[in-house]
């Protein structure tokens, strides 16, 4: 019988060749419910799993999870769109993509176990292996960085060719993933252009909704999978924290967090940019005040600790490149401060990363020159010891290298082809990530961005 069942399902799904034949390895929460919204948009969709138990429930029209919605969506649909459910691979071999939903759980250290999901692209590189025609793994458990670059390179390893692998992480949440698929980004990570857009091609949707579609490679595309939940749970944290100190001093929290989301308005999550570190009169004054309040209070380990301590780090970071690209033979060093200002349109040096800076690389030894609009002469009361200059241009002529640390529009639009003729060293640091890293190419320059690709 069940051979017999298997031969019918081989059957239709050769039937179906007009449509993009998809594979969905692992029936969980997300492969159930891409597989709704696949065949939605009119795909044939099969769904592979091991646990036959599971299959079999599915098979019955019986969900094997709760979520709203999707039952109607997976079983109460017209027969050009009913949704296949199998337990061998094999079946399925005729698949154009074939998608893998299966879960990376914690493992023993707390590390990510990609055990089952390399089980699973093992399986489907062997049902395609011997065939000629194009075929693509598209990823969407979520995985460490790192990760799909192995993958992918083992198949190049092995010679095969002819399978791409596309990245594709979720952004659902149970108990809302059919609303959410039509709310959230689309991530696209890979080596073939090609591939991506065929996977962007099975979501037509995206058309209707207000959905970003982000091409990017293997790594960007991890990490944008995990800063998200990361992002998420840190937020979560921060609430659960004011939570506590709220009742401790009857504050009301509803309030409280109706009053510091509107700080959205000032500054977009999506306007966000790295830097050298934060500064100036109020986060540096405020963040340490108000943890000393939740130390107090008990909070031994608030996010504000860890908001002071993780900018401290970052800072000695930015050091730590700057010394690095000095190098340690040859004589002594010359190094160009482009903005000493904490941030642009400002004369405010106050716990400016420049500061910290200029200490470290004169404890070396090191000769600094500077340039900022407005604040050279608060700085000089500081450092008296740094040549300060007129314009960018005479303050980078000799240097050995250049380190942008504000952002301000002067700076932004320096002729990069008159700094490479001037300085000494063609190395530049932009901590702001302000330059154009292929004119920077051009130019010869040596540089360190904050993480630019």
């Amino acid at each position: 019988m069940k051979k017999l069942h298997g031969a019918l399902i081989v059957l239709l799904w050769h039937a179906s060749l007009w449509a993009t034949q998809v594979a969905i390895v692992g029936c969980g929460y997300v492969g159930l419910t891409l597989a709704a919204i696949l065949s939605r948009e009119n795909h044939t969709v099969v769904c592979v799993d091991i646990q036959q138990e599971r299959i079999a429930q599915l098979n019955n029209k019986m969900l094997p999870i709760y979520e709203p919605e999707l039952e109607d969506a997976l079983f109460h649909v017209p027969a050009s769109n009913a949704i296949t459910f199998i337990d061998d691979i094999h079946v399925a071999a005729d698949a154009d993509i074939f998608y893998l939903s299966v879960s990376t759980p914690t493992g023993e250290k707390g590390s990510c176990d990609c055990s089952y999901l390399r089980a699973a692209f093992d399986d489907v590189v062997r049902v395609c292996a011997d065939t000629q025609s194009k075929k693509i793994i598209c990823i969407k458990s979520t995985v460490p960085p790192g990760t799909i670059r192995k993958l992918h390179n083992a198949l190049v390893e092995k010679g095969l060719t002819h399978i791409d692998v596309v990245y594709n992480p979720e952004f659902m949440r149970e108990g809302s993933a059919l609303r959410d698929i039509y709310n959230n980004p689309i991530v696209l990570g890979g080596e073939s252009v090609d591939a991506m857009q065929k996977i962007e091609d099975l979501y037509a949707y995206a058309a209707k909704y207000p959905i970003e579609i982000i091409k990017t490679n293997f790594e960007t595309a991890e990490i944008i999978k995990y800063a998200w939940n990361a992002f998420s749970a840190i937020r979560i944290a921060y609430v659960n924290e004011l939570a506590l100190l709220c009742r401790l001093f009857g504050a009301d929290i509803e309030k409280v967090i109706k009053g510091f989301a509107q700080s959205e308005q000032v500054l977009p999550t999506e306007a966000l940019r790295p830097g050298p570190g934060f500064g100036g009169s109020c986060l540096p004054k405020d963040v340490a005040s108000f943890s000393k309040i939740m130390e107090e209070q008990g909070f031994s380990c608030s996010m504000m600790h860890q908001a002071l301590a993780s900018n401290a780090n970052h800072k000695k970071r930015v050091i730590q490149d700057v010394l690095a690209a000095l190098g340690t033979t040859g004589s002594r060093k010359t190094v160009t401060i482009l903005g000493l200002s904490f941030k642009p349109n400002t004369d405010d040096i106050r716990n400016s990363p420049a500061i910290d800076l200029i200490q470290a690389l004169t404890e070396k030894g090191v000769w600094v020159k500077a340039y900022d609009p407005k604040a050279m002469n608060n700085m000089k009361a500081k450092f008296s010891q740094v040549q300060y200059y007129n314009s960018p241009y005479n303050a980078v002529m000799g240097t050995d290298c250049i380190v942008v640390l504000t952002e301000w529009d002067e700076i932004k639009k320096i002729d990069l082809g008159k700094v490479a003729s001037l300085c000494k060293k063609k190395v530049l640091i932009d901590t702001r990530n302000i330059y154009d890293t292929q004119t920077l190419k051009k130019h010869g320059f040596h540089y360190v961005s904050m993480g630019k690709q």
